[in-house]
């Protein structure tokens, strides 16, 4: 289960909590969102959206650069999309456009 694998961690004075990586590979790399966005004029295959996320590594574990690649990326993607979800069934949702 996707929610298992993450936890949320803040330090004093941060203004937003970032993610943990719980298990695995990645286990106790910490990192962050930045700007989230969705292409709603093109679907995918499947019928879902396609989405494009920013991240910023806090703590990369000792782990080096090379080793985040598209396992890391798909990993984090997952997260993201639990989160999502997690916030529509709350219904705690802020949407900001870009125009």
């Amino acid at each position: 289960m996707i929610k298992d694998k993450y936890i949320f961690v803040s330090k004093t004075g941060d203004n937003w909590a970032n993610v943990c990586i719980r298990e695995g590979k990645f286990k106790d790399v910490i990192y962050n969102y930045g700007k989230v966005s969705v292409n709603s004029e093109q679907e995918n295959a499947d019928g879902t959206l396609p989405f494009r996320f920013e991240y910023s590594i806090i703590d990369n574990a000792t782990l080096k650069r090379e080793e985040f690649g598209e396992e890391f990326f798909t990993l984090i993607g997952d997260i993201l999309v639990d989160i999502i979800d997690d916030q529509f069934k709350e219904d705690n949702f802020e949407y900001i456009t870009d125009n």
